[in-house]
């Protein structure tokens, strides 16, 4: 009287594919220029390249420039940070605060970032030193330092 239930079979070994950072070129943020070797661009891949995308993301000031705008919330790209540091004398906490959040949403858009942890961050006016662990879904940490 009572259907007959298939027999699944699960397989539990299953592990979730993480998905890599690909290549870039080594930048030289301090100068504004691609680093050469032999007068070539020298790539990078994995880790360095995931450097590389999270120091670009967060220099760049989200919605300032055309091609960043609103359209399409998962594909923003940027942080809103310099309302922050430029021209206002928020409280130390409410930066400390805000700068953790902007980050936090600029940088878990990466496949390869599981979170984000171990924060300083430093105002030496005009200078704003962020550094932070970088905690990869594959288990891997570094940390990454920005100034702004």
């Amino acid at each position: 009287m009572l259907p007959e239930i298939a027999n699944l079979e699960i397989n539990t070994n299953q592990t979730e594919e993480v998905p890599n950072q690909g290549t870039s070129f080594l930048f030289d943020f301090k100068i504004g220029d691609f680093i050469l070797k032999n007068g070539r661009l020298v790539k990078v891949s994995d880790i360095e390249a995931l450097k590389i995308w999270i120091e670009k993301c967060l220099r760049t000031e989200k919605f300032k420039f055309k091609v960043y705008e609103k359209e399409n919330k998962d594909l923003e790209y940027g942080v809103t940070i310099e309302d922050l540091i430029v021209g206002h004398d928020y409280p130390q906490s409410f930066i400390e605060s805000e700068l953790k959040r902007e980050i936090s949403i600029g940088l878990l858009k990466n496949p390869m970032i599981a979170s984000l942890s171990e924060w300083k961050i430093e105002k030496k006016n005009p200078i704003v030193n962020v550094s932070f662990r970088v905690n990869l879904k594959t288990g891997e940490t570094f940390t990454q330092e920005v100034n702004f």
